[in-house]
């Protein structure tokens, strides 16, 4: 079976409905308060840099998914245990963001109505979009994920009448600590998780754009963010963004005559799928290229049976949901995302620099013997 490609478009559409992801209900670098805008810019600049890094090591090893890379790097035995580590890890992300999923629409649309039975319904339509394939995630986010920065566009432009221009003054009222570490938080979520694309990168049939689309779509979804804070924060109040449980949500009640809840359960549906699909390819692919399983479709109903169960079982409730990503997060993910991509980049330009010294020796050798 011959390997499907994306487009350049289709692939920027997919990463940036992935880092849309949950952080359309929830607010990035809240823990920064009024400074949280700051705390996006240097978090969006360290967030787009580990997205290149990312790009240079699929560059550097053309047409291999993460899972080959390892293989190949860190020899077949140790790439394969770490392997299964981001096998898991892909699989808990997944499992997190259908959580985000079931306690925002359990919260603020259908609270009669049962997390799991939502969840489940939620991820029947995952799956049957992930069992087509790259190409068909792909249409799919080059149709509906653009519904995400218009409708956020929408309310924060209608919202203009109700806003207080200077409700994030002043500027570094508690100093740079809670930045750098609310900076931290926004790095590893939502920019670090796209090391799942690591499993997607080799199916773009342009690879000499990949770099600016990583590039761009990271720009822009901290530059949505921004505008996300800027907006909440004017509207709401730091004092009130910090007590509530889904911030952008609180803030569509103040619309002016209209309901317009709905529009933010519409971004959570396309952001959430577009994340949990990339993730549950990613878990299932690499599934299948360490068990030599030739196709990964067989597994995506396991798969995604076992993120619904996960999601329902690993968190009480939404508090407790919502602490362990606070405190917990971060440091958990940071292997994933920034050390062993760290120690593959590093890997990949040593071997990439040996063929080339060993092939200027043998032209030396070919001139002399001339």
């Amino acid at each position: 079976m011959g390997k499907t490609r994306i487009s350049g478009l289709q692939l920027f559409m997919l990463l940036s409905g992935f880092l849309f992801g949950s952080t359309v209900i929830l607010a990035p670098a809240l823990g920064a308060k009024n400074d949280a805008w700051l705390a996006i810019i240097i978090g969006g600049t360290g967030g787009a840099l580990l997205m290149l890094i990312y790009a240079a090591i699929s560059l550097l090893n053309p047409s291999k998914t993460l899972v080959e890379i390892l293989k190949e790097k860190m020899g077949k035995v140790l790439g394969s245990i770490i392997a299964v580590l981001y096998i898991w890890y892909f699989i808990h992300l997944a499992s997190l963001v259908f959580r985000d999923f079931g306690e925002f629409i359990c919260t603020v649309t259908f609270p009669e109505t049962p997390m799991t039975v939502l969840i489940s319904i939620f991820a029947l339509g995952v799956v049957y979009g992930v069992n087509g394939g790259v190409e068909v995630m792909g249409r799919m986010g080059e149709l509906l994920v653009p519904i995400i920065p218009t409708f956020i566009l929408i309310v924060s432009v209608s919202l203009i009448t109700v806003n207080d221009f200077t409700a994030f003054l002043p500027v570094l009222e508690n100093g740079m600590g809670p930045v750098l570490k609310a900076a931290l938080s926004y790095i590893t979520f939502p920019f670090g998780e796209t090391v799942a694309f690591l499993m997607l990168f080799p199916n773009l049939n342009r690879k000499e754009k990949l770099k600016k689309i990583v590039f761009v779509s990271a720009a822009l979804s901290a530059l949505i963010s921004i505008v996300i804070f800027f907006r909440d924060i004017s509207v709401l109040g730091s004092d009130l963004m910090s007590r509530v449980t889904f911030v952008p949500h609180s803030t569509t009640l103040l619309f002016p005559e209209a309901n317009v809840d709905p529009l933010v359960d519409i971004n959570l549906m396309i952001g959430g799928e577009a994340k949990i699909g990339v993730c549950i390819y990613a878990a299932t692919k690499a599934i299948s290229q360490v068990a030599g399983i030739e196709n990964y479709t067989n597994l995506t109903r396991a798969v995604g049976a076992f993120c619904v169960v996960l999601s329902v079982w690993d968190f009480e409730n939404v508090l407790d949901l919502f602490s362990w990503t606070e405190r917990i997060y971060s440091y958990y993910a940071i292997t994933f995302q920034v050390i062993i991509p760290l120690i593959l980049l590093v890997l990949s330009l040593i071997k990439r620099s040996k063929p080339a010294e060993g092939s200027d020796a043998d032209n030396e050798g070919v001139i002399a013997s001339k």
